[in-house]
């Protein structure tokens, strides 16, 4: 997925009201450790490392799905793509997480 398409993602409202449905269905937590700024970006990262798939259903890659989180705080912070949170949040998944994302997954 581009850039591009995941904005387009974002800006259906019916996006939103997905991930939070499935968000709650597989009880995530959002922004663990962490304020829950971006609590929907957090909410779509946790569904991809509980389910190893995207909110729509199709399988995705660790580095997609942190990836896709920088893009979410880059498209809703003042600081666009230069947002601080967003490359450090998307530094500490990408380095840090591999526990997290190879722990016991849902479908």
């Amino acid at each position: 997925m581009t850039r591009l398409q995941h904005r387009e993602l974002w800006r259906e409202p019916l996006y939103e009201e997905l991930v939070r449905g499935k968000a709650a269905s597989i009880g995530a937590d959002g922004c663990t450790g962490v304020p829950d700024f971006y609590l929907l970006g957090c909410l779509e990262h946790d569904i991809a490392y509980r389910t190893h798939c995207d909110p729509l259903g199709a399988a995705i890659t660790k580095a997609e799905a942190d990836l896709r989180f920088k893009w979410y705080i880059q498209q809703h912070s003042w600081f666009g793509s230069w947002s601080p949170m967003a490359w450090w949040r998307w530094g500490a998944v990408k380095h840090f997480a591999d526990r997290a994302w190879n722990y016991e997954h849902i479908r």
